[in-house]
């Protein structure tokens, strides 16, 4: 009787602990489908490539919580470090941060078609105001109503120029949401949600386009010192804009293959856009000089122009005596009078040598060969004013001697 008993007792011990196995297995197997469920929705939220999509996940989320609310007491027990209230809120909170990315890429790419608009737009006026400038430049004779009609259209080219640069900024800005920029490297996903197929074959180009058309603007037209300010600074704001987003840029809309290419492109562009700034400095430079009827070598930096100046003063000096007189001082008066000291030395110098084109050193050479071709031209005659000087002086002192001698005649007789 008693080892029935204890057989007994053994045998319902056994069914006891296969219960509970079986209940602890359950609970394992609940833990593991809810985390199973939780990462699937977690990434299905990070995959996500448009709203449609997202919510979808956000059913997912509802069923999530609903199915497994009954167990919320084991899955506070079994989950770590969050309870399951804290997971479905983390899960909502996801959701929500992609929703607010779609909503913001979307305003962004409809203000990219906007904006690709009036880029559009103003490419077709640029061209049209460059082809005129281009037209009226070639004339060799402006009266004073091209000239001004000139002036005009350069200052609106100017204008409108500036107002595609800052258009296509506004562009790049757009396709490039902050939160991108910031990234190391982007992922498939996060290129999945910049990437739009209309702006895959535009973005780059209207970069392109608009680096171009400043390099022609600046091929067409004489600038003064302002003017090239005015354009460092917007090349400043556009190489800033680039450097900080480009490469990403290039990353997302440039073809496979081409990436490395179309980088290469740009980069070099900003180069030829650097060289022009710098080389219309010198090129209005020469232009002053030619408009006054002086040939200098030509010149492309500031130790080349010192050079050509040099040259040229140094020919002047060695012809002195083989042409005329009168013709000398003519090109003199036209490269110092009308030219140097008239435009270039109040004008220009300051920007070159801040800007670091041309060196004191150099201005000082220059200025120093031009004193020497004016003291050849212009000998000084100190030598007569010495002369003038010691005869006035010799004649005061024979005047006075004179005036002194009677005076001392007569004044002996009175002692007598």
């Amino acid at each position: 009787m008693k080892r029935t008993y204890l057989i007994n007792l053994f045998i319902l011990f056994l069914l006891f602990g296969f219960v509970n196995l079986l209940r602890a297995q359950s609970d394992r197997e609940i833990v593991d489908n809810f985390n199973k469920e939780y990462s699937e929705i977690e990434q299905a939220i990070k995959n996500a490539t448009s709203l449609e999509e997202l919510n979808v996940v956000l059913n997912k989320i509802n069923n999530l919580k609903q199915n497994y609310a009954p167990h919320k007491d084991l899955l506070d027990r079994s989950l770590y470090p969050d309870k399951y209230d804290k997971s479905i809120e983390k899960l909502n909170k996801a959701y929500l941060l992609r929703q607010g990315d779609f909503a913001t890429i979307d305003v962004l790419q409809t203000q990219v078609e906007e904006l690709n608009q009036q880029v559009e737009f103003l490419n077709a006026r640029n061209n049209e105001l460059l082809l005129q400038v281009r037209t009226l430049e070639a004339q060799t004779q402006k009266d004073a109503k091209t000239i001004k009609k000139l002036q005009n259209l350069v200052a609106e080219l100017q204008s409108s120029i500036r107002e595609r640069d800052n258009l296509v900024l506004s562009m790049v800005d757009s396709l490039m949401p902050p939160i991108m920029r910031e990234k190391e490297n982007l992922t498939a996903e996060d290129k999945n949600k910049v990437l739009t197929e209309e702006q895959k074959n535009n973005v780059l180009n209207n970069v392109k386009t608009t680096i171009r058309d400043n390099i022609r603007f600046m091929q067409v037209t004489s600038l003064k010192p302002a003017d090239l300010n005015s354009i460092r600074e917007q090349q400043k704001d556009f190489a800033t804009k680039w450097q900080k987003v480009g490469v990403k840029l290039v990353e997302v809309y440039a073809e496979d293959g081409k990436k490395t290419e179309e980088l290469k492109q740009i980069e070099e562009l900003f180069d030829d856009w650097y060289a022009a700034v710098a080389r219309e400095a010198w090129d209005s430079i020469n232009e002053e000089f030619s408009l006054n009827g002086i040939e200098l070598r030509s010149f492309k930096n500031g130790q080349e122009f010192t050079n050509s100046v040099e040259m040229f003063i140094g020919d002047e000096l060695k012809n002195l005596g083989i042409k005329s007189d009168e013709e000398s001082k003519r090109v003199y008066a036209n490269f110092a009078d009308s030219t140097w000291f008239a435009v270039v030395e109040p004008v220009w110098m300051n920007y070159l040598i801040e800007n670091k084109l041309l060196t004191d050193v150099n201005k000082n050479k220059i200025e120093g060969k031009i004193a020497e071709w004016k003291s050849a031209l212009f000998p000084s005659r100190w030598w007569i004013y010495l002369l003038i000087a010691v005869v006035v002086i010799a004649g005061g002192s024979f005047f006075f001697m004179r005036r002194r001698k009677p005076n001392v005649a007569t004044s002996e007789p009175m002692k007598e």
